[in-house]
């Protein structure tokens, strides 16, 4: 999602400012409302660029952006504290003072220098990656046949967000 030495996207319209009365959770959150803002490519990979634009970018290897939103001093600070990499003083000095915001115009937002981008792929990268993604996903798929013939519903295990409710949709009873 993020490397240490990169940059967000931003979009062509700055984000809202937090208003003064948002609480701690809000602002907190933020982040996470400007992230899921951007368009995105269903293969494409996200990423804060050390000028503090959060960018979508394709899920092709040349990595062009999708879209981007320039992040506050808050958002970023609350993407990194919620991002599951370790704390470093170095991510810490990086983004010391930055704010994403102030990232305008076309050319700084949707092309961005090579050190702001998730590096492109070579050749041996994509043989490599798309043997590793096969390997998963045959162990995967071992997993659940193991799991059915062990009696485990599969279909609720793996239910993404599934809620189930219980509606009584027959005639209503008078009382």
């Amino acid at each position: 999602m993020t490397g240490q030495n990169k940059g967000p996207d931003a979009s062509a319209t700055p984000p809202k400012q937090p208003a003064p009365s948002e609480t701690a959770s809000q602002s907190e959150t933020s982040h996470r409302i400007a992230v899921r803002s951007l368009k995105s490519d269903p293969m494409g990979v996200f990423q804060l660029g050390h000028d503090g634009v959060m960018r979508s970018f394709d899920g092709t290897y040349e990595r062009n952006v999708i879209d981007a939103v320039g992040l506050s001093p808050a958002q970023i600070k609350s993407f990194l504290d919620h991002f599951p990499v370790p704390w470093s003083q170095e991510t810490e000095d990086m983004y010391r003072g930055v704010d994403g915001r102030d990232v305008v115009g076309e050319e700084a937002l949707f092309h961005p220098p090579d050190d702001l981008r998730p590096p492109k792929y070579t050749e041996e990268d994509k043989v490599r990656l798309k043997r590793e993604v096969d390997e998963k996903n045959q162990e995967i798929r071992e997993r659940i046949e193991q799991e059915e013939r062990d009696g485990v519903d599969v279909a609720a295990k793996y239910a993404c967000g599934r809620v189930v409710s219980n509606y009584d949709l027959g005639s209503k009873k008078e009382i």
